[in-house]
């Protein structure tokens, strides 16, 4: 059973979340997973494309505490990107992301 949710923005269709990563998203404490979403929102267009091929980006979004994250998805020329997973990651590994030029750009809640 394919465990997809497509996520609609103004609209039309942008990408799906996994049921996984919906799983994933509903543990995060809401402000930050809003926060993460709404960089999906923006930044999703400007992920790198490579077909049949998982990527992974770091994330961040500021509010009290800062919540890092890193995020695995799939996009290939054709079709809508999937976003696979979501999961807490430490400062560190968010800053290895960065020097890989694999980082989205920082966002306050």
């Amino acid at each position: 059973m394919k465990s997809e949710i497509t996520y609609k923005k103004r609209g039309w269709v942008e990408y799906e979340i996994d049921g996984l990563m919906f799983m994933a998203l509903a543990k995060i404490e809401d402000v930050y997973s809003e926060g993460i979403l709404a960089q999906l929102d923006v930044y999703e267009p400007w992920l790198p494309l490579k077909n049949s091929e998982i990527q992974m980006v770091g994330g961040v979004v500021i509010h009290e505490e800062p919540f890092f994250f890193e995020i695995a998805y799939l996009k290939a020329e054709t079709g809508l990107t999937v976003f696979l997973s979501v999961k807490g990651i430490t400062c560190d590994e968010y800053l290895d992301y960065i020097n890989l030029n694999k980082s989205l750009p920082q966002a306050k809640a």
